[in-house]
């Protein structure tokens, strides 16, 4: 069969195809699960309808592959990539499916960024003891935390998101920031009620929730800041969900002790892709 648009009808098949190895796909599975608007999902199936390939695209032109290991011959995709408005600004997903949909557009990618995408099951994390510090306190942040966690957001993603740091966006920060505190799971652990670390999820899908943004102020790191914070994190997500995921830059070594340290192990190469960036 020829690849076609999703509709509601396909959500079963979807989630069939998706769910079985749902820690590769979150960012994908969190958007069909709270029913978000902003995007278009492409699919491949087969006679019997079982989807074999697919992909999300939004609005602001993030594509997010999820395709069968399965070689076969994807002859229609650059047609279908190059009609997609607005064009392709990024890929993300497991190395394997954004290497396939950076082969089949005309240009390579401006930027790439490697990481490793790595799990943990619930039941499955080592004990965290609390660190030194006197006054610490990690709690659950809510919206009205927007502009106190600010600053330690902005530096966060100066650090570890933004390619060009002169393209950082105030605005865009605090409006993605109250979002989050929205819509996600954010724990922070302040020390004399000033924040100095942060962890959050950043997609929560069926059975799986991601971790990300997770942050320690330069002055503060190497006290086990991090590993406290997250851990509070992953006693609500296991609460809720069977797994946590998250992905992490391959030279980032002091993030990839803290995760080991915690019972993440990596399954596989994670990359984002970006055009004209």
């Amino acid at each position: 069969m020829s690849w076609r648009q999703a509709g509601r009808r396909d959500l079963a098949a979807l989630l069939e195809f998706l769910l079985p190895e749902e820690a590769l796909f979150v960012p994908f599975t969190s958007r069909l699960r709270d029913g978000s608007r902003g995007f278009e999902i492409h699919m491949d199936a087969d006679a019997t309808g079982a989807v074999r390939d697919c992909f999300l695209h939004t609005a602001g032109g993030l594509l997010l592959p999820a395709l069968s290991a399965e070689a076969r011959d994807r002859k229609e995709l650059p047609v279908l990539l190059n009609s997609l408005r607005p064009m392709v600004h990024s890929i993300m997903g497991v190395g394997r499916c954004v290497e396939v949909i950076e082969a089949h557009l005309p240009l390579p990618p401006t930027t790439r960024v490697e990481y490793f995408l790595m799990t943990l099951a619930a039941g499955s994390r080592h004990p965290v003891l609390p660190p030194d510090p006197p006054g610490l306190r990690v709690r659950r942040a809510d919206p009205y935390d927007a502009e106190l966690l600010f600053p330690m957001q902005k530096c966060y993603e100066l650090e570890e998101v933004v390619i060009t740091p002169a393209h950082f966006n105030g605005a865009q920060c605090m409006k993605s920031l109250r979002l989050a505190l929205r819509e996600q799971l954010v724990y922070v652990a302040e020390i004399g009620g000033i924040p100095v670390s942060k962890a959050a999820t950043n997609a929560r899908g069926y059975k799986v929730d991601q971790v990300g943004g997770v942050y320690t102020v330069p002055q503060e790191r190497g006290k086990g800041l991090g590993k406290v914070v997250v851990s509070e994190l992953l006693k609500k997500v296991f609460s809720e969900k069977q797994a946590a995921c998250l992905f992490v830059k391959k030279h980032n070594r002091a993030a990839l002790a803290l995760y080991e340290r915690l019972g993440f192990s990596p399954v596989t190469d994670y990359v984002i892709s970006y055009y004209g960036i």
